[in-house]
């Protein structure tokens, strides 16, 4: 009878530590989480329009580019560039960029109007849902310069 007890519990000790909840480890990360952030506000003119202008530092992931189309704006006013193949990109204006009139009037001195078509050179950014106003904040480009094309 004290065989068979001590083996009973032997049997729950090894029961017990078999459906033991096990911790799992911690994870590590080599580099500490960064909050990517690009700053931003949007303007809007007289007429309605709307222009994303940054509003400060970024420190969101740029992938360095050019575009290339006429210069339009979404069904909520948003100021967009639509290229040749139908892909309409939505826009964010240098800090300092502001409208007059229904033209958008760029830090150097440059202005746009809709209907021009252009050259911009930038940077794709990530989507960005605080721009949920503007229905294409999930295809962002970073205007650095604007050229009018003839």
């Amino acid at each position: 009878m004290a065989h068979r007890a001590a083996f009973s519990f032997a049997a729950i000790i090894a029961l017990s530590a078999c459906s033991a909840p096990q911790a799992d480890p911690a994870p590590t990360s080599a580099a500490p989480s960064v909050q990517q952030e690009m700053p931003t506000a949007v303007v809007q003119s007289a007429g309605g329009k709307k222009a994303v202008v940054h509003a400060g530092v970024s420190s969101a992931p740029e992938e360095s580019g050019q575009l290339v189309g006429s210069l339009g704006a979404d069904g909520a006013g948003c100021i967009v560039v639509r290229t040749r193949d139908g892909q309409s990109t939505t826009l964010i204006f240098p800090q300092g960029t502001a409208f007059k009139g229904e033209a958008l009037a760029l830090p150097d001195g440059s202005s746009l109007a809709a209907g021009a078509k252009v050259t911009l050179d930038g940077a794709r950014v990530p989507a960005d849902e605080k721009l949920s106003v503007c229905p294409n904040y999930s295809r962002l480009f970073s205007v650095v310069t604007a050229t009018i094309n003839p």
